[in-house]
């Protein structure tokens, strides 16, 4: 990255007039050979976007008045006014920008919350602004170049970082490069094939993504490897290692197939290594059993609990995210993580175990890093607790958008829409489930419980049976679902045997009413009135 804007800079400086290609970005600053076709690999395209990133990350925490860009659609740099400076409050909910006074020869475009305001465009001075020794868009330039190249390796390793400046240990993946054919074409496709892993990975905030020159500071390292199976780049398979023990931790064959099909495959495989509890998530997970240390152990005791809702390690959880917060203060993930957190801990009577607000939460994660999918989506949790179901689903499109991968993202969006009696957010819902096998289980009950008030209680049925086999007892939506469309089914026996098996569980006689039984598990009043009702029509009693 800092090699990058060395080069933009220099380009600018020159003043020769010539706009910059991509092939020249390719070749001149990212060391690729002459062979290489812009039309097939859109590596430098995403490296520039990446660089216009971590420009709007950097300044965003840096207080000066000016700042670089680099516009969309464009390779060129320009330096104009920092509107990011000062103008935003720390723990304040994002909702709208005060006006500003126009701004002569300014460009349109769009701040860190996706709101449009007027930027300042870089105007060349006149001959007569240039006798000066040295400009001053040149001084501003050599003093925001150095600047950012003092910081750019810090955001090119780690998204974020402390007051003390030790980040949180994510785990790192080393996506390394496949050593091709000599057949141009091939050898684009396998780059493509590199970038698009590089591109998806990038996208989830609970990993660093690296090349394979890089020396991670903190967390585990993974290898991500590739190699072609024959002369012609297809098919490729793809390998995740454990760079320590050399343990291959996953594997996966791309196949002979289109541009498109091998995108969605690359994808899929994306997904199985990245999502939330994907392989690398597992794997940490069996490094972390019992360990609530601040920081990333206690991430992934969070997450476990998200997915199994043991309610006996909460306590032990909330504390540990209380006391990450305060040794982790500028993560981004964090952050997002905690919105969700102090939400449960006010649900279960805990309010006062995670010290702080939960919308200053959401607001501060969008702050240190706006073009993380997790904050996005931490500030539409926001606004679907408050009861604002529009802003809710704005934000929310905007993290799916951001990363249209994370399962979880997606299927709490698709949850929240369908509590706001939006009928189309069970299309996300659904796409969550069809993308990520191991998606979250309440995703999976409210697509059940949808099917069984359609009346589909085959469907229904089915669904809540695939994920109770593989987690017996994890999920009290799932038994629920499989109780009453077994009822609905005429499998009263079965019906009854679970539901005796839930009532036990939760402390009640198996004869239990069943309104006494879930008022003890459903806390929403409405979903209780209406699941009361299908108890009754039942009649399992």
């Amino acid at each position: 990255m800092s090699k990058l804007l060395r080069f933009l800079v220099d380009h600018k400086l020159r003043e020769d007039g010539k706009p910059l290609t991509a092939y020249a970005v390719a070749v001149d600053a990212l060391g690729r050979d002459d062979s290489f076709d812009t039309q097939i690999d859109s590596y430098p395209r995403v490296q520039i976007g990446r660089l216009r990133r971590m420009l709007d990350h950097f300044y965003l925490r840096e207080n000066c008045a000016n700042r670089l860009y680099i516009p969309y659609h464009n390779y060129e740099i320009i330096l104009g006014a920092n509107e990011a400076s000062g103008s935003e409050s720390e723990g304040a909910e994002p909702e709208g920008q005060p006006a500003k006074k126009p701004v002569p020869k300014s460009r349109r475009t769009q701040d860190m919350f996706g709101r449009r305001v007027e930027r300042h465009a870089f105007v060349p001075e006149s001959p007569a602004e240039r006798q000066g020794p040295v400009s001053r868009r040149y001084i501003w330039t050599i003093f925001a170049v150095f600047l950012l190249l003092a910081t750019a390796g810090i955001f090119y390793f780690q998204k974020s970082d402390s007051k003390a400046g030790v980040a949180i240990g994510y785990p790192a993946i080393i996506v390394k490069a496949t050593d091709g054919p000599t057949n141009p074409a091939s050898r684009a496709r396998l780059e493509a094939i590199h970038s698009h892993l590089v591109g998806a990975l990038g996208k989830f905030d609970q990993i660093r993504v690296f090349n394979e020159t890089a020396e991670p500071s903190v967390g585990s390292r993974y290898l991500l490897e590739s190699s072609n199976l024959n002369d012609s780049a297809r098919p490729v398979q793809l390998r995740l290692v454990d760079s320590v023990t050399r343990e291959v931790i996953w594997s996966s064959r791309i196949g002979n197939s289109s541009d498109q099909e091998r995108a969605a495959e690359l994808n899929q495989a994306v997904i199985a290594m990245a999502g939330p509890y994907g392989k690398i998530a597992q794997h940490e997970r069996s490094k972390y059993r019992v360990d609530f240390t601040p920081g990333y152990p206690c991430l992934l005791q969070f997450h476990q609990y998200m997915r199994y809702r043991d309610e006996a390690v909460l306590p032990r959880v909330l504390q540990c995210m209380n006391e990450s917060a305060k040794q982790f203060p500028n993560d981004s993930y964090l952050m997002s993580v905690l919105a969700s957190a102090k939400n449960i801990a006010e649900k279960q009577g805990l309010a006062d175990t995670i010290e702080g607000r939960r919308d200053e939460f959401a607001a501060k994660a969008a702050k240190i890093d706006s073009n993380s999918a997790s904050a996005t989506f931490a500030v539409a949790q926001s606004a679907f607790y408050k009861g604002d179901c529009r802003r809710g689903v704005l934000w929310g499109e905007r993290a799916v958008g951001l990363n249209p991968l994370n399962s979880r993202i997606m299927g709490y969006l698709g949850m929240y829409m369908l509590a706001c009696d939006m009928p189309e957010g069970e299309a996300y819902a659904d796409q969550a489930l069809r993308m990520d096998p191991n998606a979250e289980l309440a995703i999976a009950a409210t697509v059940a419980m949808r099917q069984l008030r359609r009346g589909d209680a085959q469907a229904a049925q089915k669904l809540s049976l695939k994920y109770l086999d593989s987690m017996p007892g994890a999920a009290v939506g799932l038994e629920i679902s499989f109780i009453l469309s077994s009822a609905m089914l005429g499998e009263k026996d079965e019906a009854r045997r679970v539901w005796r098996q839930l009532a036990e569980r939760s402390g009640y006689p198996a004869t239990a009413a069943p309104a006494d039984v879930l008022q003890k598990l459903i806390s929403d009043p409405d979903i209780l009135r209406k699941l009361v009702a299908d108890f009754e029509a039942a009649a399992l009693y």
